[in-house]
């Protein structure tokens, strides 16, 4: 039992006393401990129960129940002495390794052997608990469901063959459960609260599958308190798909021209223009002149008679002068064209004179000499 009057100097033999007397036989078994030589006194050593580690039972001799209600809390301590951090009677004890689902009912003295079956106390109803006290160890169950509103807290430990449960905040609950390891669905009522636990998944082994180690689908309040959360590593990705054989590639751009070989056998680049000799102020200039023209070297003459190899082919015969005489005189020029019409002439001025008012028709009438100006 995880509370206030379990003193250090006390161990694993004296648990079988206090389950039997409690708190009122407390001090008369200590003294009796401590004078057949099986406990130190008080200030001695650590109980037998700690292993090094630090719980509650260490507070102090004596059991005082408190008036507010006894909540798990970090410390382990048991504040209303029923022997367990929390309130017994308010939920179900899960030990893996000493509970059993067929046998037991979830007390502390009988605790269900799974985490599954106890929620699925808790989602029935049966007794109106929505506690879990789990015991230490490893729960490999394969991806835990919650559904209803539940407190679920670790780290619980059977001490000996007592009926009281200590509480250790060293962690040791793990939930181990496949590459989907926890659940909260579809509670929107109330809290879920995950305290003192380490909830994992395991590696995905299949491609492109995920491992997930809590997941809250459609939940409305989910505490986590002192609770480790860790996932595993995804599966590798699928392969990717492979080409198509019937898709050809692009065509090539063709490749350029070829360039006759030999010194000579490409043409020159295109000459400059010429310059008139009779131009004025730099007008008539002559355009640029046409690419050169390749003469290459003529071929061996044909065989002599009689039988007498022929003369060697006439040698490069140069770039052609096709220039020509240029006459700076010129001829008469023709008739020009006759000139564009000329634009119309603007209005004339207004005439100057005095008219009257038509009041019949509603008009100014001129008279016969108010003439305008010509346009």
């Amino acid at each position: 039992m995880r509370n206030i009057w379990k003193v250090g100097a006390l161990g694993a033999v004296f648990g079988a006393v206090l389950s039997v007397g409690g708190c009122q036989d407390f001090d008369a078994a200590y003294e009796k401990c401590v004078a057949e030589g099986r406990c130190e006194p008080d200030g001695g050593t650590a109980d037998a129960g700690d292993g090094g580690r630090s719980d509650a039972g260490d507070a102090g001799p004596e059991c005082i129940p408190s008036s507010i209600p006894d909540q798990p809390d970090d410390q382990g301590l048991d504040t209303d002495c029923d022997g367990v951090d929390g309130v017994a009677d308010a939920g179900y004890f899960v030990d893996p390794a000493g509970g059993n689902d067929t046998t037991g009912d979830g007390s502390r003295e009988r605790p269900f052997g799974t985490l599954a079956h106890a929620l699925e106390q808790v989602r029935t109803n049966a007794s109106g608990r929505t506690t879990l006290y789990l015991a230490r160890g490893t729960y490999n169950e394969a991806s835990t469901e919650v559904t209803v509103p539940v407190s679920l807290h670790g780290g619980y430990s059977r001490r000996g063959t007592t009926n009281d449960w200590d509480r250790f905040t060293d962690g040791g609950t793990l939930i181990d459960g496949g590459t989907l390891a926890f659940t909260v669905r579809d509670v929107t009522d109330a809290r879920v609260l995950l305290d003192g636990l380490h909830i994992a998944s395991n590696d995905a082994l299949n491609d492109s599958e995920s491992s997930i180690a809590l997941r809250a689908i459609h939940t409305a309040n989910l505490q986590l308190h002192n609770t480790r959360v860790e996932a595993g590593l995804g599966g590798p990705g699928n392969k990717g798909s492979p080409a198509s054989p019937d898709v050809k590639g692009a065509p090539g751009i063709p490749g350029g021209a070829a360039q006759p070989s030999g010194t000579g056998s490409i043409p020159g680049d295109q000459g400059t223009g010429g310059t008139s000799t009779c131009s004025v102020s730099g007008a008539g200039v002559g355009g640029p002149g046409g690419s050169g023209v390749v003469r290459d070297q003529g071929e061996t003459g044909g065989t002599g008679e009689p039988a007498t190899k022929g003369g060697a082919g006439g040698a490069d015969a140069g770039p052609v002068d096709n220039s020509g005489a240029f006459n700076c005189v010129g001829g008469p020029g023709l008739d020009g064209d006759p000139g564009a019409e000329g634009t119309p002439g603007g209005p004339g001025d207004a005439g100057f004179g005095m008219g009257f008012l038509n009041v019949d028709a509603g008009v100014w009438v001129t008279r016969p000499t108010q003439k305008g100006a010509p346009g």
